[in-house]
């Protein structure tokens, strides 16, 4: 009867993780992104939602869902900047 060989997944994704600084690096950036993004996400859900019909261009549409699960949040999160923009535009005219 065979033995079956066992397998150290612990050692394996050590070394993998110790391999380079680089990598490293990018984890860590990729971790304080998530963290902004979920407080992000924690602000725009307690703001009132009201669903609405929208018709975007296909290339658009097409272009934020690219991004993947939360496309929807993104194109509010990008009109938001916009209005922002033009609130602050108008009031220094004022």
């Amino acid at each position: 009867m065979k033995r079956k060989k066992r397998v150290k997944r612990r050692g394996r994704v050590a070394r993998l993780r110790a391999s380079g600084s680089v990598e490293q690096e990018s984890a860590i950036s990729l971790r304080k992104q998530w963290r902004e993004r979920r407080l992000e996400l924690q602000l725009w859900r307690e703001l009132p939602k009201k669903r609405v019909t929208l018709k975007l261009d296909a290339d658009v549409l097409a272009w934020f869902r690219g991004m993947g699960r939360g496309y929807q949040w993104e194109i509010n999160k990008r009109l938001r900047r916009v209005m922002e923009r033009e609130r602050r535009a108008l009031s220094r005219e004022l």
